[in-house]
């Protein structure tokens, strides 16, 4: 009982181990081939930057062709730096499925051993007892062949003193022979039992083999991904090399060019790492503050004047303030049209988050990673950053390096299908509002600054619509007037 118990404990390791540790399938090969084609594809760009760079190199190096063309190197660079993690995170996935795999076939061989080592003994078991049965079996054929057979058993009859003698014999001749049909159906059952036991023992075997085989092709491969992870390792940091010695040129070249335009802008040194520490930063920050529902109270006066009627919309957000003062209406016109948008605007309307310099100096996607747009002071620090849409203040971090001292606003309005947007302002020197607070549109937040990768004073403006993500950043210049 207690082999028996065992053996059922084993079964259920096994299977509860097997059914957590799915074997590497064969979408891994069709990935595998994906990332080859797209590996190739990548290799092909980069020598055809490398002789781009190689021409221009024979000209001049100090010209914005040419940081262009290295920019567009780091990006493929950083593609295939990304790629070689895909591919690494690809082989710990199959070096973790075959230990695994290797740690069931280890189990697995050894219940079959168990259970082996148990048909063994019982046949050996069956064996003894058949002998046994065997011996008796071959003595009682011997008596009745002296006996003569059946002529022996009438003539026993036949001399019987009486009938009461001869019933007496009868009944004895009957259980003889059920002893015998009895001892002759022992004999077939043990040697079935032999024969399905031995067939029995052959089956393990041939499992247990075909284990042994798996477990020896599972350890080769194994090995062989251990040394092609290794290898994309080593790789993985050739590449890294690689591009910090590309940035390092690039940063270089940015400084000798922006000091003579004075269209600041970022260093090509930001990372991966530090990018998505800001989106989960700012992830967190999201959930601080709930998002609540605005409700807006239209009130309609008639006029005395020769104007037919006045209409103005309070909105019930926090700032009251402005609309308690009706005297004021005159001075809307000294406000400038790029501030302000009309009161029945329900959708985003973004203003320029840096009033006095509104020439985008940097482009969205005018490199790889580049997720905003550029606005350059032209070396003037403390410039006034105000909110580009009315909204809620959920981030303010002040980093030393990335996006440097930056603000993260979550906006009332949405856009026309109905998205949330977000805005971030970097690079800023001082920031004057707080997290959770509410802005109006316009609103000063910040001034201007040079903080974390800048080559210069200036205001990368981003805008994440749908989420709140780097990968929801979208063109802001399609939302500026």
């Amino acid at each position: 009982m207690k082999r028996f118990s065992k053996l059922c404990i084993l079964f259920l390791m096994i299977f509860s181990f097997a059914t957590t540790s799915m074997p590497y399938t064969a979408d891994a090969a069709s990935q595998k081939s994906s990332l080859s084609t797209e590996r190739a594809d990548l290799q092909k760009k980069l020598a055809d930057i490398d002789k781009k760079i190689n021409s221009l190199n024979s000209e001049s190096k100090e010209t914005k062709e040419y940081l262009a063309v290295l920019d567009e190197k780091i990006g493929y660079l950083n593609e295939q730096y990304n790629l070689t993690k895909t591919e690494i995170s690809d082989i710990e996935n199959k070096v973790d499925s075959l230990e695994k795999s290797i740690d069931t076939s280890n189990m697995e061989i050894g219940n079959i051993n168990i259970q082996i080592d148990y048909a063994k003994k019982k046949i050996d078991k069956l064996n003894k007892d058949f002998e046994d049965t065997y011996d008796e079996f071959c003595q009682r054929m011997r008596a009745l062949y002296i006996s003569g057979n059946g002529t022996g058993t009438l003539s026993f009859l036949l001399s019987s003193d009486g009938l009461a003698q001869l019933f007496t014999r009868y009944e004895m001749i009957a259980s003889v022979s059920k002893c015998d049909g009895a001892l002759m159906k022992e004999v077939k059952t043990q040697c079935d039992q032999i024969i399905s036991t031995s067939n029995l023992l052959k089956e393990k075997q041939t499992k247990l083999d075909a284990s042994v085989k798996k477990l020896n092709g599972d350890k080769a491969s194994l090995k062989t991904e251990k040394v092609d992870l290794l290898k994309k390792q080593e790789s993985l940091e050739g590449q890294d090399k690689e591009i910090k010695t590309q940035q390092k040129e690039a940063n270089a070249l940015l400084i000798d060019l922006d000091s003579k335009s004075k269209e600041f802008g970022e260093f090509r040194d930001i990372t991966q790492k530090e990018l998505d520490e800001i989106d989960a930063d700012i992830a967190e920050a999201d959930k601080k503050y709930p998002i609540k529902p605005t409700t807006t109270t239209t009130t309609t006066k008639k006029s005395t004047t020769q104007k037919p009627t006045t209409t103005k919309k309070h909105t019930t957000t926090t700032k009251h303030t402005t609309t308690k003062k009706h005297t004021t209406t005159k001075k809307h016109t000294t406000t400038t049209k790029k501030t302000t948008t009309a009161p029945s605007s329900k959708y985003l309307s973004l203003t320029y988050p840096c009033p006095r310099y509104t020439k985008i100096t940097c482009a969205f996607g005018a490199y790889s990673g580049h997720s905003g747009c550029d606005f350059s002071t032209y070396g003037h620090e403390n410039q006034k950053i105000v909110a580009a849409e009315s909204g809620t203040v959920i981030l303010v971090k002040l980093l030393e390096r990335s996006y440097g001292h930056y603000i993260v606003i979550r906006h009332d309005k949405t856009t026309k299908d109905g998205k949330i947007a977000y805005t971030l302002y970097a690079h800023n020197n001082d920031i004057i509002v707080s997290e959770g607070q509410h802005v109006s549109k316009g609103q000063q937040i910040a001034y201007s600054g040079t903080t974390g990768n800048s080559t210069g004073p200036h205001c990368h403006f981003e805008l994440r619509i749908g989420g709140s993500s780097q990968s929801h950043a979208v063109n802001p210049a399609r939302y500026l007037p």
